[in-house]
């Protein structure tokens, strides 16, 4: 019985199933991947702040004026 470790790109019914269901299928597929770049970016950001807060941008040559 061979192992499948991959699931299947495209589903049998794709065609039975009509316009709505690529639409939703796409729509699925757009909102990953917004979710996907506003984590990233959130974590991007915390690193850029943990970074200043540390002092580690000074170290690497990034200067910023942060008033307190």
């Amino acid at each position: 019985m061979p192992i499948h470790l991959r699931r299947p790109r495209r589903d049998p019914d794709w065609e039975m199933n009509g316009p709505a269901a690529r639409r939703e299928h796409l729509r699925s597929q757009l909102m990953g991947m917004i979710a996907f770049c506003y984590a990233f970016l959130a974590a991007s950001a915390t690193v850029i702040a943990w970074g200043i807060q540390l002092g580690l941008a000074n170290v690497h040559g990034v200067r910023l004026l942060i008033l307190h």
